[in-house]
């Protein structure tokens, strides 16, 4: 059977919750809706089910006759399909329509079908003899709420419900003033005593009440389901679920009782339940955290490795906690999306970085591997899965990064990263066609300031120019070391008369303030080369590589060394400026 159209079960829970509502004719629109998809979509089950829903609908609503309908056709459905599930629901539905309409010899009819075909079902969630009970409730509200039924009537609802209970698969019993007056042959196989025995029997020699069952009160309103102990004649006892109703039989009271056999149904719950404690030990104790959480990022639950990842002390302290919120809702990976996307393909398991906070606040990276759980239509119901703190694994990522990307001596981008950014800063401005100007500043007679002083005085030095420069900076600059005594600066928005003033008010910050030589005042100077693009902003200038750009403020750089140093030169991309400033 294909799963329920999506679609199909949006309009089904939409009619639910209108019924719920008590707004029927909504719940009326809802289901008939669906049941128009469900034929659309040639699809059974669903039809079946807006057809059942309908029913409802229209036995809530006070219109009894057109629930008969609906479930007739929903009948047609599953007989013309073979589905036994469904016309085992269908005729017990139609059953309790027909006893709200107090059409007993039909209700009674239909459970006896459906009894018939729970024979035939291998479907552990219908409860044996399930139907038997039903008729027996039925049968007793009939001599409880008609006393004057013809005697024919009465005979024929009598003959109905021995023909089921008789058969049945749950224990029967009746009892008047006490005392045992009838039990089927199931009960009686459970319980050992024969025929004579009956009148003999009490309640409580034949069952021992569970604690929340009472016996002296057991009868008095319809009762249900309770659980206790079956009692046999050898002493032996059976769990059983027990259902009872009071009703007057030839002017006497009499308790109408039904035991269900639930021993093996308790066998697997306490099964069950060990493996569950079993489960639950062991999630408890792994090391890696795990978390169940609500479409909407709510926690659900987790085990105690999850609560320490996020600084939380008891389980209820996460169940308040706000949705997890990612400091961004896009994760990267190869083609960036929206974090809940990515999960939301039900059944598979999915793998990212999610940058969060702990409960003080702190900043907390983590490693979610989930998958999205979703109910038959396909709707999302919750996600459940793995997390992981890599808090320090990705400070060291980043801290490997950094190292990667700058310079040991002076902490300013090393020239790989440079290129790096600078080409990315060169591409966006020949998009939007905005200058940009690229400055190398080398510093003069650097080797006689190692050979004087010592590279300890040289390497201060180049820390103390790189801070200076780099502290007189935009936040839109790039500044580098592009190796041994030469910086390289990108600036951004820059054409090249504001470049010209900007490298002439660094080399003078340089020439102008005396560094630390350990003993005396050390002066330094610096020659610096520029070059802009595009030189002339109207012209229709080919991009060109940032190492284009680079060659010729070398060039600039060049001239302004044989220029005689400490000064400016600008080199145009399509022109020489031949121009100079000198302290």
């Amino acid at each position: 059977m294909p799963p329920l159209p999506h679609h199909v079960a949006n309009w089904l829970s939409s009619g639910e919750e209108f019924l719920a509502q008590g707004n029927y004719v909504q719940a009326l629109a809802a289901f008939e809706h669906a049941l128009g998809l469900a034929q659309h979509s040639c699809h059974p089950k669903a039809q079946v089910l807006a057809l059942q829903r309908l029913g409802y609908a229209h036995l809530e609503q006070g219109q009894p006759s057109l629930s008969v309908a609906s479930i007739q056709q929903a009948i047609a459905i599953a007989l013309e399909q073979q589905n036994l599930n469904d016309l085992y629901e269908c005729h017990r539905q139609l059953a309790q329509t027909y006893k709200s309409m107090g059409f007993f010899e039909l209700a009674l009819q239909h459970l006896e079908a459906a009894e018939v075909l729970r024979g035939s079902l291998d479907w552990p969630s219908t409860p044996a003899g399930s139907t038997a009970i039903d008729a027996g409730v039925l049968a007793a509200e009939v001599f409880q709420r008609y006393p004057r039924l013809g005697e024919q009537g009465r005979d024929a609802v009598t003959l109905l419900f021995q023909s089921i209970v008789e058969q049945a698969n749950v224990g029967v019993a009746i009892f008047q003033d006490e005392r045992l007056v009838y039990g089927n042959p199931r009960l009686m196989q459970w319980v050992g005593y024969s025929s004579q025995d009956l009148e003999t029997l009490t309640l409580a020699d034949l069952v021992a009440p569970g604690p929340e069952l009472d016996l002296t009160t057991l009868g008095a309103v319809a009762a249900g389901p309770g659980e206790g102990q079956l009692l046999s004649k050898t002493g032996h006892s059976m769990a059983v679920e027990i259902y009872a109703t009071a009703v007057d039989i030839s002017d006497r009271r009499a308790l109408v009782t039904f035991l269900h056999d639930i021993t093996a149904a308790q066998r697997m719950a306490d099964q069950l339940k060990a493996s569950e404690s079993r489960y639950r030990s062991l999630i408890d104790h792994v090391p890696i955290g795990l978390c169940r959480f609500s479409v909407e990022g709510q926690p659900l639950d987790g085990n105690p490795a999850l609560l320490s990842i996020f600084g939380f002390d008891a389980i209820a302290d996460l169940l308040q906690a706000s949705p997890i919120q990612p400091s961004s809702p896009v994760i990267d990976q190869a083609q960036p999306m929206l974090w809940r996307d990515y999960l939301r393909q039900a059944g598979t398991l999915k793998d990212c970085e999610l940058n969060l906070s702990r409960s003080d606040g702190r900043n907390l990276w983590v490693r979610v591997v989930a998958r999205a759980i979703a109910d038959a239509s396909g709707t999302i119901q919750y996600y459940e899965g793995a997390v992981e703190d890599i808090t320090e694994i990705k400070a060291a990522q980043i801290a490997l990064q950094e190292l990667a990307m700058r310079d040991s001596l002076t902490h300013i981008y090393n020239r790989r990263h440079f290129i790096e950014l600078a080409s990315q800063e060169l591409a966006r401005s020949a998009r939007f066609n905005r200058p940009v100007t690229l400055l190398m500043i080398d510093i003069d007679h650097f080797k006689t300031i190692n050979d004087t002083y010592g590279h300890l005085v040289g390497d201060t030095v180049l820390r103390d120019i790189a801070l200076r420069i780099k502290t007189n900076l935009r936040q839109s600059d790039i500044l580098a070391r592009y190796g041994g005594e030469e910086f390289i600066l990108m600036m951004p928005e820059t054409d090249q008369t504001q470049a010209l003033s900007g490298a002439e008010r660094l080399r003078q910050m340089i020439a102008t303030t005396p560094f630390d030589s350990g003993s005396d005042p050390l002066s330094v100077t610096a020659s610096i080369g520029l070059s802009c693009w595009p030189a002339n902003p109207d012209a229709n200038a080919p991009l060109p590589h940032i190492n284009d750009l680079i060659s010729k403020a070398d060039l600039a750089l060049y001239r302004a060394k044989h220029s005689g140093r400490n000064q400016t030169q600008a080199e145009a991309w399509f022109y020489s400026v031949s121009r100079s400033t000198k302290t």
